[in-house]
């Protein structure tokens, strides 16, 4: 007979270790895992499974799961997905540096916490959580309802917790009996794979890297002391972040008997958490690095984005504040929804119709179709985040009439008149009147609140507890100038040496997608307030072939020339990779052909290399076209999509398909194949303000920067064809163009 498993108890280790697990449905009904898997092992007693690590002991925290909660009768669709964000909430609540993506919607009331438990729009359903069962460190995921409930009245089976944590001792010491036979690891439904970290930085232990693979440029970069800033400048695919990642650890190494704290910090959350934890897990299997404290119980390393450090200092939680998001893209897509909105309130409000759009109809009829016109959007938020957010510009102020009538740059929004500029400051207004009313903090706001903070004399009492002695920043080029003008107070002040802050930032500006990188100068690369930073360029791609790395540098050489003091480099790496296939162009008769040959092709190659269908991309240049592509009945099928750069675990169910994105949601990520669709003559135009061409260069540029073996082109002849931006390499035949 068999017996039914009531609860899942899982350790802390090896919460890390499902973490990348590949899981499907039918795994959650027994929990098997094969026999010597990543040193995670299977204990079931009195209907109770206990998947336990290597390192596990007594007096670790445990996460229990009532597996009533993935019965049919709760009626999920994925329970699967139920599983993984019960995993996520276990992350955090052991780890408090990571983050619950907002979109989940946690409700606290008390020690009791709820998320939704799918992704999907229509559902409603949501998991419990009690975050201190029996007044211990442990995790307990309860229960699942079809709508939200307060937490307090959701019945809670303290019983079955009991049982489960009494019998973790015997558990502990159980030796699973030897199997004669294995079967096949598929037969399970759970694939444990190496972390996406793991894939990024290739294999290599942190002492065989630093004595054997560094280059000389990246060698310099990690011997560089701690007496200084330095900015660590390359092209994709050169190894930014892995040299970032290692003097880190290296660093941390060399300095574990002091107190000196490290801070990582990126602007996606996604690669903070899934990319740099997993390198880190990478160079060092044993996760030493996890266990290091200061004398005061401090971590010694804190890895996150700055908006989860900024929730963190500020204590948003514990008040009830919801930050729009704490990932740089995803809230930037979230503002997205709302200037949207704040635009259709523009377009009806009578006394800007009969005031303002009188005298500029052009601006009128551009916001009229909007839906339309995806670079629309791009471009307001742009001039927020580089300009009106950036400055706090409010509208009817001394600084809104100065903005509306002051000399604009090239890279700015093309706003030729004052009243055009007027609109703007109505459409901004608006949007932060809908942050306010959805009890939202723009991630602009918050980074206002965070400098501010910084000042206070309660920060000045607890820096040198709180504050870091080194600070690395990857991703530097998404950062905002407020952002990377706060830094310099997140240290100790006994890290400042002769004036000068050891703050270490990998950038690459021809990756940034919209102008942050530019506004406002380059002196915050130069010397972002902590002194006069030293650079160190990498010149050996590691990522593409020669071909591919042939292409890019004929993209590099489309971009718009730009007086940006020496930091717009031309692009000069060299690949270090063997030959492979030139980069090919195709023109297809329409948009629908394309969609149907592309996904055919691309699932086809996925099938026949290593790594399957996670190895390729097939990356959209225009949004809009994106979209209706994501959710077209005829390809939904075939692709995984990646929609934010907190879809990243999905690359891991991408096995017979291939995934689907836009190059900024899979930055820091490298395919094998990329395919680069809707390169079309429609949205690049050489008579273009200088600010959009450069930003529809960068999403070209950062999508074919993202392939190590095969890029391919498309176009639409229904979009006029092939896009302008294409005419140098078919010139120089680094792109040929097939039939």
């Amino acid at each position: 007979m068999t017996t039914t498993i009531s609860a899942l108890v899982i350790d802390q280790r090896a919460i890390n270790i499902l973490d990348r697990a590949f899981i499907e449905d039918v795994w959650l009904q027994k929990f098997e895992v094969p026999e010597n898997t990543d040193g995670l092992r299977r204990i079931e007693s009195n209907g109770i499974v206990y998947l336990l690590s290597e390192a596990a002991d007594i007096d670790h925290g445990y996460l229990v799961i009532n597996t009533a909660v993935f019965a049919p009768e709760t009626g999920l669709a994925k329970p699967h997905i139920v599983f993984e964000r019960v995993i996520r909430v276990a992350l955090r609540h052991f780890d408090r540096s990571i983050s619950i993506p907002i979109h989940w919607q946690q409700y606290h009331s008390g020690k009791l916490l709820s998320v939704f438990a799918q992704h999907s729009r229509d559902s409603e359903q949501r998991i419990y959580f009690d975050q201190s069962p029996d007044d211990t460190n442990n995790l307990y995921a309860f229960a699942v309802t079809s709508k939200a409930k307060d937490p307090v009245i959701v019945p809670e089976d303290s019983a079955l917790y009991q049982r489960a944590i009494d019998g973790i001792c015997d558990a502990l010491l159980t030796v699973p009996p030897a199997h004669i036979a294995t079967p096949p690891v598929g037969s399970f439904g759970v694939l444990l794979f190496e972390s996406l970290g793991v894939r990024l930085s290739s294999v290599g232990t942190l002492q065989e890297w630093y004595e054997q693979r560094l280059n000389q440029e990246q060698l310099m970069f990690v011997n560089q002391p701690h007496d200084r800033p330095v900015r660590l400048r390359g092209s994709a695919g050169t190894g930014k972040t892995q040299s970032m990642v290692v003097k880190c650890l290296r660093d941390l190494y060399s300095g574990a008997d002091s107190d000196k704290t490290f801070a990582f910090l990126t602007h996606s959350s996604a690669l903070a958490h899934t990319g740099v934890r997993g390198m880190l897990h990478a160079l060092d299997p044993t996760e030493r690095w996890t266990s290091l404290k200061t004398s005061s119980g401090q971590p010694k390393l804190w890895i996150g984005t700055i908006y989860e450090l900024a929730q963190e200092k500020l204590g948003y939680e514990k008040k009830g504040v919801i930050p729009l998001s704490l990932d740089g893209m995803e809230g930037r897509e979230f503002q997205r929804m709302l200037i949207k909105q704040a635009i259709n309130q523009v377009v009806k409000d009578p006394r800007i119709v009969l005031d303002l759009f009188s005298r500029c109809p052009d601006f009128q009829e551009r916001l009229d179709s909007h839906e339309e016109d995806a670079s629309l959007i791009d471009e307001l938020m742009n001039e927020f985040a580089c300009v009106l957010d950036l400055e706090a510009i409010k509208k009817d102020t001394h600084e809104a009439n100065r903005y509306a009538r002051r000399t604009r740059e090239p890279w700015q929004m093309v706003l030729p008149s004052e009243i055009h500029r007027r609109v703007v400051l109505e459409i901004h207004d608006i949007y932060r009147a809908l942050l306010r009313a959805a009890k939202m903090l723009g991630m602009d706001q918050m980074i206002a609140d965070f400098d501010r903070y910084l000042g206070t004399h309660e920060w000045g009492t607890l820096r040198e507890r709180d504050g870091f002695d080194l600070v690395f920043v990857d991703e530097y080029h998404y950062f905002t100038r407020a952002e990377a003008m706060l830094l310099h107070n997140l240290f100790k002040t006994r890290a400042q040496v002769g004036g000068r802050w050891p703050l270490l930032m990998a950038y690459d500006i021809k990756q940034a997608t919209n102008d942050v990188a530019i506004s406002g100068g380059m002196e915050r690369f130069r010397n972002p307030g902590v002194g006069e930073s030293v650079l160190t360029e990498l010149k050996q791609v590691y990522r593409s072939t020669p071909q591919i790395t042939a292409f890019l540098r004929d993209l590099d050489a489309s971009f718009p020339a730009m007086d940006l003091e020496g930091e717009y480099a031309t692009y000069v790496a060299e690949s270090q990779q063997g030959d492979g296939e030139t980069p090919t162009l195709t023109v297809c008769i329409s948009d629908i052909k394309m969609v149907d040959d592309v996904f055919k092709k691309a699932t086809s190659i996925g099938r026949n290399i290593d790594g399957g269908g996670s190895q390729v991309a097939v990356l959209c240049l225009n949004e809009e076209l994106f979209e209706k592509i994501r959710v077209a009945g005829r390809a939904r099928d075939k692709f995984v999509p990646i929609t934010t750069r907190d879809d990243l675990k999905e690359l891991r169910y991408a096995k017979n398909k291939c995934v689907f994105s836009m190059p900024e949601f899979v930055a820091g990520l490298q395919f094998h194949t990329v395919f680069l669709i809707h390169a079309d003559s429609a949205d690049y135009d050489e008579d273009q303000g200088q600010g959009a061409r450069r930003r529809y260069v960068s999403r070209v540029y950062l999508g074919a920067s993202r392939a190590a073996r095969q890029i391919f082109v498309l176009s639409s002849q229904e979009r006029g064809g092939s896009s302008q931006l294409l005419s140098t390499p078919l010139e120089n035949a680094t792109l040929l163009r097939i039939n």
